[in-house]
This record gives C-alpha cells, sequence and structure tokens, in this order.
C-alpha cells in the first residue's frame, strides 16, 4: 500500500502531551474527529514532506497515520498540509467541494488556493455536506480539530483573534437568524409529527384488540349455539323419559334460559357490532390523519432541503465577504503606510522650506543695510558735489 507520508511506528502519546514518533525532531499534525463530522479515528501526521489529504483509492487507502479518509465529498487530491520554517500551511489543490479553515473557504470550486497559514486549534473542514435526492442520503463532509506540534514538541501557538469582520458577521446574522428559526420550527413540526405517528400507531393498537375481542365474541356466541343444540336434544330425551307435566317444567325453564342466553347473545353481538362500527371510524379517522401526517412531513423535508442549501450560500457568501474584507484590509493599510510616507515627506520639505525663508530673510536684512549704505554714500557724495559747485 502506498501512502503520500512514510510509515512509521507510532507510540502511543503520553498523558497531555504531543503523540511520540521515532523521529523526536519532525513537525507533526493531530486531526480529531468533530461531532458534525463523517466519522473518522484520529489522525497522527508526520510532516517531513507534505501530507495529501483526500479520497481513499485503490492505492490509498485509510491509516492513522495519514490523512485519507473513506468520504465520498472529498477529492483524491483534495490539500495538502505542511510545515516550513516555522509555520505551518494548508494549500486546497483544486477539490470540488472546498476546503474551509474556521468557516472560511480558502478557495474557489476547482480552482487551487494560495497557502494559508494554519494555526493549532483551528477547526479544518475538508468539503461540504451532499445530499443524494435519489436514495435520500446525505454524505457528510470531514470536519477536524487541527493540533499542531514544532519539532521540539510543543504546541503550536493557537489561532489570534481578529478585530476584523465584526461588519460581516453584523450583515448576515439576520439571515442567519432566520435560518435557525425556519431550522427551529421545522424541529417542532417534526416533533409534533412523530407525536401523531406515535398516537396513530396507539390508535392501530386499540382497533386491534377491539378486533380480537370481536373475534371472541363470534366464538363465545358459535360456542352459546352449540349449547342451545345440546339443550335442544337434552330436551327431547327429556320428553321421551319423563311425564309430561315434568317435560312442562323442565320445558319453561330450559325455554326461560334460551330467552336468557338469546339476550345475552344478542347483547354480545349488538356490542360486537358496535366495537366493530368504531373501529371501522377509528381506522378510517387514522388513514387520513396518516395521510396528511405524510403530506407534512414530506412537505418540512422540502423545507429542511431549501433551508440546508440557503445555508450553504450563506456560509459561501460569508466566506466571500470575509475574504473581501480582508483585502480591504489590506488596502487599508498600504494607504496607512501611504499617508505616512506623505506626511514624513511634508514634514521634510516643511522644514526645508522654513530654513529657504529663514536664509532668504537673512539676505534681505543684507540687502537693506547695504541699501542704506549706498544711500548713505549717494547723499554724502551729493553733498561733496554741492560744496565743490559752490
Amino acid at each position: 500500500m502506498v501512502n503520500i507520508v512514510g510509515v512509521r511506528t507510532l507510540v502511543p502519546p503520553s498523558v497531555g502531551g504531543p503523540p511520540i514518533t521515532e523521529s523526536k525532531m519532525m513537525a507533526r499534525a493531530i486531526l480529531q474527529c468533530r461531532p458534525n463530522s463523517h466519522p473518522f479515528p484520529e489522525r497522527t501526521l508526520v510532516l517531513d514532506q507534505p501530507v495529501k489529504i483526500g479520497r481513499s483509492v485503490a492505492r490509498a487507502r485509510p491509516a492513522t497515520n495519514n490523512a485519507i479518509f473513506d468520504c465520498k465529498v472529498l477529492s483524491r487530491n483534495h490539500a495538502l498540509l505542511w510545515y516550513e520554517n516555522g509555520k505551518f500551511y494548508l494549500q486546497d489543490t483544486k477539490s470540488s467541494n472546498g476546503t474551509f479553515v474556521n468557516n472560511q473557504r480558502l478557495s474557489k470550486g476547482s480552482e487551487e488556493s494560495a497557502p494559508r497559514e494554519v494555526c493549532s486549534g483551528d477547526i479544518v473542514q475538508f468539503g461540504v455536506d451532499v445530499m443524494e435526492n435519489s436514495k435520500k442520503v446525505t454524505h457528510g463532509c470531514i470536519v477536524a480539530t487541527l493540533k499542531l506540534y514544532m519539532p521540539d514538541g510543543q504546541e503550536a501557538k493557537a489561532s489570534p483573534s481578529t478585530a476584523v469582520g465584526g461588519a460581516v458577521s453584523s450583515v448576515s446574522a439576520q439571515e442567519l437568524y432566520q435560518l435557525r428559526t425556519y431550522l427551529q420550527e421545522a424541529q417542532h413540526r417534526e416533533q409534533q409529527i412523530e407525536t401523531k405517528l406515535a398516537t396513530l400507531q396507539r390508535l392501530v393498537s386499540s382497533t386491534q384488540e377491539a378486533a380480537t375481542h370481536s373475534w371472541k365474541a363470534m366464538i363465545d356466541e358459535d360456542r352459546l349455539l352449540q349449547r342451545l343444540e345440546t339443550l335442544e336434544a337434552q330436551l327431547t330425551t327429556y320428553a321421551k323419559n319423563y311425564p309430561e307435566d315434568s317435560v312442562r317444567e323442565e320445558m319453561r325453564r330450559l325455554l326461560d334460559e334460551k330467552g336468557q342466553y338469546e339476550t345475552t347473545a344478542k347483547e354480545s353481538l349488538r356490542r360486537v357490532l358496535q366495537e366493530k362500527l368504531d373501529a371501522v371510524t377509528k381506522l378510517a379517522d387514522l388513514e387520513r390523519t396518516l395521510s396528511t401526517s405524510e403530506d407534512e412531513l414530506a412537505h418540512m423535508k422540502e423545507i429542511f432541503e431549501t433551508t440546508q442549501k440557503e445555508l450553504v450560500e450563506l456560509l459561501e457568501k460569508q466566506s466571500a465577504q470575509s475574504e473581501q474584507v480582508a483585502q480591504l484590509t489590506e488596502k487599508l493599510k498600504a494607504a496607512e503606510d501611504q499617508l505616512k510616507d506623505a506626511e514624513e515627506n511634508y514634514e521634510q520639505e516643511k522644514k526645508e522650506l522654513q530654513n529657504k525663508l529663514s536664509e532668504k530673510s537673512s539676505e534681505e536684512n543684507k540687502l537693506m543695510a547695504r541699501i542704506e549704505s549706498i544711500t548713505a554714500e549717494s547723499d554724502f557724495t551729493k553733498e561733496q558735489l554741492c560744496a565743490m559747485k559752490a
């Protein structure tokens, strides 16, 4: 069997610490199954080279030391996980159903994503839940908690909390609340349908019991008729063996008993017929209720499928908006850097202009002083000329 990860003999981890391998200087990753995931045993990966994450095929079968899963929603080459320069990276390799880190999709469908740095404790998801309409079977995706350990055995840093993204969550909060309300209503109606089905089962049981009682009453009626025939035979025997007076007295007694038996039998038969009519009426009501319940159940299933599709679309929108917010954050950071550089250039130019202004002011003072001296010399020269003329 060929795997992307080399085969190594793993020893169970010590209590509270990372797993131990033969090579103690290799980074490691652990994938722990989450409750909403397609079930799989915990995986321990040695990151001495990029580890492929994908669907099992004939030459690559699932094992506890690789990232191959028996899951239909994964691609054969779904993603890559590796360690480089003190950091861990995850990359989607053109998978059909996508790769998610903390509910953020790394790339669009069938497109290779850029390497994404991951941290210990991140929630990674490979693929999405897919429902087959023909069989009405839902195939779950792989959702796992990612634990990362450095080559020295220390756990890697945890995922930092992001301050950006509040706007995105506030935008989709109302839609998510509506979806949650729809799901709760669907669950409530499903519980009501289950309650009605349980009631129907009880009514069917009571109907079966009533039918059993009717059958027993018919058997009792047959026994009563046989008893009457026996009594008539005994009466004929008594008429032959006993005097007429005794026969007449016995006849009256037997007729009285016969009347009592017939009255009892008629009353029993009337009760049985009434119970049968009630059972038939209840059965018709149960059939109508069952038909209505089945219609409601089919309608609720359609609402649930539509709601699930809307939830997937909202998650995709939220991922796209998160990417846009990240891009806008990068642009804002670049704009702030440019603004900071512009402010520094402005301050420097301002200082240079102030220095030039002070130099010009000093030159102006010098020129004014020179003009004054020249004016004084000119006045003095004029006075001398006037004196010479005189």
